[in-house]
């Protein structure tokens, strides 16, 4: 009698976005239809998979110090091979193999099914089934991939080239899996949301009729919207839908337009300024989350001052600031003058500050009012039951409604009244 052959225990170690989180989760599925076992904890595992990111300096950072510390397990005999994907891989696999000896595979963005089925002998074609992480009943969904927009500090097109929409059958097909899998929240991903089908016959307003008719999801939020690509028929849809989140996640990067003709964005400013009015006034509930890169090359304290009075007007109810970081083989790497690291923290540190004053009067705002919540997880604090979300805000990167009572299934949605808030995250109880 032959013995059963055992299936070899593999560990996929994801960093990075939501979109690369997705393509993991893609490697995982495909691995485990290969026979493949995945295990939690790298310590169980005979082969290694860290899936990269390599978008701004921290997140190769990141990358090469998980790829170090997953080679400590090859170094003590558990592992027998480490795979290196994603972004880094795709962007510095040439150099890195030389200064990573540990790493015996790179596979680049579109490679890996090749290179798995060269190396690990896997079979079988790849598709849209994915091993699903976090939170169930939350997922992301990529309708596309690649950027054809030429950010003069982004390396984004460089890695991962041209914007590609997927064919909307697919996009739908793959939504309807999720559906099935219990998910009640959908959020669309890609480089930039809202340019998609302009490289095919069809648009995202499309996608999203289409996406409404076909499926039943509770909540269907789009992150990463170009501010160029808002239209007004996108706008009438998030207004008149109720399951489409009334949630504008829009990283504008600056206000000041020398700033912004340098960075190689549009729009301007007054286009800007029109189009939170334009938002403001087809959605009058929505919550507007935008991003500001602080220190670009040639930002003077004058084109601050514009950017903190843009914030104070706009009243965004999420903001994230960033310091500029040179990346390699874009416009901005060259730029000069950059302003003093001190300088730039200092200009974080003021505009947060601003902004905190205003999240914290909005939150207070909802203070009394019953909202629909979503269960994202059991809370670890025994003062709250369980954390959750509203639809204005993302996992992740928003605040939390801690939930003081009730029972709930992570993944439910419920209506919770808010009793209490802080300058980020709002407190619930159930109605009494």
């Amino acid at each position: 009698m032959h013995e059963k052959k055992m299936n070899k225990r593999i560990h996929l170690c994801n960093l990075g976005c939501s979109k690369n989180i997705v393509d993991g989760e893609r490697i995982a599925a495909y691995l485990q239809e290969s026979d493949f076992e995945l295990v939690e904890s790298p310590g169980d595992a005979q082969i290694i998979i860290v899936n990269t990111c390599a978008f701004i300096r921290e997140a190769k950072e990141e990358a090469i110090e998980t790829i170090i510390e997953m080679a400590r397990f090859k170094e003590a005999g558990t592992c027998e091979l480490i795979a290196v994907a994603g972004c880094f891989a795709e962007r510095y696999r040439r150099e890195a193999a030389q200064d990573l000896p540990e790493v015996d595979i790179w596979m680049g963005i579109g490679d890996w099914p090749e290179v798995l089925r060269k190396h690990l002998h896997t079979h079988g074609k790849p598709g849209y089934h994915r091993h699903l992480t976090g939170s169930g009943g939350t997922q992301y969904l990529k309708i596309s991939d690649g950027c054809s927009h030429r950010c003069a500090f982004c390396a984004i097109p460089a890695i991962r080239g041209p914007f590609a929409s997927r064919p909307l059958a697919e996009i739908v097909e793959e939504a309807q899996w999720l559906q099935n899998q219990g998910v009640n929240e959908c959020i669309l991903v890609s480089q930039d949301t809202s340019f998609y089908g302009r490289d095919s016959e069809t648009t995202l307003v499309r996608l999203l009729e289409t996406l409404l008719a076909n499926t039943s999801f509770p909540w269907i939020r789009m992150m990463y919207l170009h501010p160029r690509f808002i239209t007004d028929d996108l706008l009438s849809l998030v207004g008149a839908e109720q399951r489409l989140c009334s949630y504008f996640d829009i990283p504008l990067q600056h206000i000041a337009d020398p700033i912004l003709s340098a960075m190689r964005r549009r729009p301007h400013s007054k286009e800007t300024y029109r189009l939170v009015e334009r938002i403001r006034r087809h959605v009058p509930d929505a919550a507007l989350r935008t991003s500001f890169i602080i220190g670009f090359p040639g930002e003077t304290k004058s084109h601050f001052e514009k950017l903190l009075h843009f914030v104070e007007w706009a009243r965004f109810e999420k903001v994230g600031v960033f310091p500029f970081s040179p990346e390699e083989d874009t416009p901005a790497y060259t730029m000069r003058p950059r302003p003093r690291t001190a300088t730039v923290e200092r200009r974080c540190d003021t505009l947060m500050t601003i902004q905190r004053e205003i999240s914290r009067e909005i939150n207070e705002d909802r203070v009394g009012t019953t909202i629909p919540v979503i269960i994202d997880e059991v809370s670890e604090d025994p003062d709250y039951n369980f954390m959750g979300r509203t639809q204005w805000d993302a996992p992740e990167i928003d605040g939390n409604v801690y939930v003081l009572d009730g029972s709930f299934s992570p993944g439910s949605i419920g209506s919770l009244r808010i009793v209490d808030a802080s300058d980020y995250d709002l407190f619930a109880q159930t109605e009494a």
